[in-house]
């Protein structure tokens, strides 16, 4: 054996490994890839699932049922947004279809922003002297916003989605 049969042979297995360990490096970057994908979606605000999704269609008759109920009810509520500084304020006004006042009537939200839907907001109204009920949404993005909002009176519950505008705040803000 001469001089530059060794060097072709030592050549030989370099490219040899280099070639063994492609596969290796491509299946390493892509699991890394995947991985930093995984991590930005869990992480991403606006990426959302509908909570409970399973549970919600176990019960998809209770929920027909409810359907029928929000029907046979017929509550109107009407929600007004404004801006206060960093907080958005919603004034809730709910009547019957006869349009008399609800005054003992307990109203709760979800809330979230279409544009981030990952963040639902769970809200407690109050209710004020003039008969309406009271929120306070704090650091809300400015957009569309999706108001899930359920009503007890008594022994009665009324359930309805309301859509609207949040304006930014006041002095600039985000």
């Amino acid at each position: 054996m001469t001089l530059t049969d060794t060097n072709e042979d030592t050549r030989e297995k370099s490219n040899g490994r280099l070639w063994a360990l492609f596969p290796v490096a491509l299946l390493g970057s892509s699991l890394i890839g995947l991985g930093t994908m995984a991590s930005i979606a869990t992480r991403d605000p606006s990426f959302a699932l509908e909570r409970d999704y399973y549970q919600r269609a176990v019960r998809f008759d209770e929920e027909q049922a409810q359907q029928s109920e929000n029907q046979r009810l017929a509550y109107e509520l009407t929600l007004d947004v404004g801006g206060s500084g960093d907080e958005a304020v919603i004034v809730a006004t709910l009547t019957t279809k006869q349009g008399a006042p609800l005054p003992n009537a307990t109203l709760r939200a979800d809330a979230f922003a279409n544009a981030r839907a990952g963040d639902v907001r769970e809200l407690a109204f109050r209710r004020v002297a003039d008969g309406s009920y009271r929120s306070e949404l704090a650091h809300a993005t400015p957009g569309l916003w999706e108001f899930r909002c359920a009503v007890t009176n008594g022994n009665e519950r009324f359930t309805t989605v309301v859509r609207r505008d949040v304006p930014r705040a006041r002095g600039g803000g985000r």
